[in-house]
């Protein structure tokens, strides 16, 4: 009886989770289509678990500066897009550490992210895949059962 009522409280947490989630989608789709309205936009990001995870959204005009600028940081899907004052008029390729003091660690990260999928996108190149915080820990978790160089001599 105990195992029925956990999986039944662990699927109603999974349902909430999803449907909260794509409310958040839904707020991330609107924002980006309001400033890719006018002009492109440089997404950057900076997943994370325990931390604030953050998303940057920097419309860019054809001179390649940043007109306006968005971003959406926090732990919970309950987190929204904010307007992100300070960075109208710079050009993009040349935001420089210096000129972000004012912005949290998280925060700098993700808006230099979005400078380099720019950076990239420009040059005709991909975007590699930043792997998901869950997936860096199944990765790291995998690497402390497996031994490097060794091979399994096993036979049957």
């Amino acid at each position: 009886m105990f195992f029925i009522i956990l999986i039944v409280i662990l699927a109603v947490g999974f349902i909430i989770q999803y449907l909260l989630g794509l409310l958040q989608i839904k707020n991330f789709t609107k924002h980006y289509t309001e400033l890719r309205e006018n002009g492109r936009v440089a997404i950057g990001r900076r997943p994370a678990i325990f931390k604030s995870g953050t998303l940057v959204l920097l419309q860019i005009n054809n001179r390649n500066e940043i007109e306006e600028a968005r971003y959406m940081q926090g732990v919970t899907v309950f987190s929204k897009f904010k307007k992100l004052k300070g960075l109208e008029g710079y050009k993009i390729q040349k935001l420089r550490d210096t000129d972000l003091k004012k912005y949290n660690k998280l925060l700098i990260k993700a808006i230099l992210d979005a400078q380099h999928t720019f950076n990239v996108i420009q040059s005709g190149g991909e975007i590699e895949k930043i792997p998901s915080p869950m997936m860096k820990a199944v990765k790291k978790i995998n690497g402390m059962f497996k031994k490097e160089g060794s091979k399994s001599t096993w036979t049957s």
